[in-house]
């Protein structure tokens, strides 16, 4: 019995450990390829780490994307080879959203150059241009040329999911079909289907294997989990089920094991996170009036989301 015990600890505690990346070891070891320095590969992890996920723009003017912007370029100019410093620095010329910006497409054509995989640059430029693009029924090039020559699951799941979205906004936004906005069983069919598409991608985020196997950290597959946590929740909610977004908040990612480094790359992510849940509850609140059992109800879901491990983390860092 010992033997067997022992056997299944070892069997957990290997497989515990198997295949975790952080995105410090993930900069460290795809720049070591490259033959970028330590000196700028600490600077660059070290950078990362100031601006975390990607949430940069914390201000109406933009001042903190543009301290990003000024940081990565300069990094980015003392080796050309960091092609981290150069993804982040597009990503900063996205997020200010100067148009025909020359020095944005200088960068982008100087990225397309590197000696990474073709896949890759073009689903991190198609990320750039969706979440960045204002009209999303413009043809992403970048997704169209991953869906051509990649076989990379996370990379064509997730585009098949921002494609079909696309589609589907103007049929769940307020203004959009009349026909579906009267027919409350077709919106939550739609809901359901956008929900199987990230129920796919949150298999693949929770998989440490695959993980490992497509080059996903683990601060960068959490941050993830938190976007698709925070479509589905503003899709729940817009079809009135914000008790349903609570649970799901709670039952999939607010109590989510995660390291000091996760949690620390990914606060402003969770804030917002807590922020739209908390949003949606007070919107229900406001709107109409409410039986006392609705009350009770939404006073036991707030209570609920006190609870979780992810509230309680923002309320220490707020101290």
């Amino acid at each position: 019995m010992k033997k067997i015990l022992f056997t299944l600890a070892l069997f957990f505690i290997i497989n515990l450990n198997l295949a975790a990346l952080t995105i410090k070891e993930k900069i460290q070891q795809d720049l070591s390829k490259t033959g970028v320095k330590q000196e700028i590969i600490d600077e660059t992890v070290k950078l990362d780490k100031k601006f975390g996920e990607g949430f940069v723009e914390e201000d109406g003017d933009g001042k903190r994307a543009t301290e990003s912007k000024d940081e990565w370029e300069k990094l980015y100019q003392k080796d050309k080879r960091n092609y981290v410093a150069l993804e982040r620095l597009i990503e900063s010329y996205f997020v200010t959203g100067i148009p025909n910006d020359p020095q944005k497409k200088k960068y982008v054509s100087e990225y397309l150059k590197m000696n990474i995989p073709e896949d890759r640059k073009n689903f991190v430029l198609g990320m750039d241009f969706w979440n960045c693009s204002e009209n999303k029924d413009i043809k992403n090039e970048y997704f169209e040329k991953v869906k051509k020559i990649s076989d990379n699951q996370y990379y064509l799941k997730t585009i098949d999911f921002f494609e079909y979205l696309s589609k589907e906004t103007e049929n769940i936004k307020e203004n959009g079909n009349p026909k579906l906005m009267g027919n409350p069983k077709l919106m939550k069919q739609k809901v359901d289907e956008i929900t199987q598409k990230m129920d796919e991608i949150d298999k693949i985020l929770d998989d440490k294997n695959l993980l490992e196997k497509y080059r996903i950290s683990d601060e960068e597959a959490y941050s993830d989990q938190l976007t698709f946590f925070m479509v589905g929740g503003i899709l729940k909610a817009f079809t009135s089920d914000t008790e349903g977004m609570v649970n799901d908040f709670i039952n999939k990612i607010a109590n989510k094991k995660i390291s000091k480094e996760v949690a620390e790359y990914n606060k402003n992510k969770e804030m917002m996170t807590v922020m739209t849940i908390q949003m949606a509850m007070a919107l229900k609140g406001f709107f109409g009036e409410m039986s006392e059992k609705e009350i009770t109800k939404l006073e036991k879901l707030t209570k609920k989301l006190e609870d979780t491990e992810m509230f309680k983390r923002i309320m220490e860092n707020s101290e």
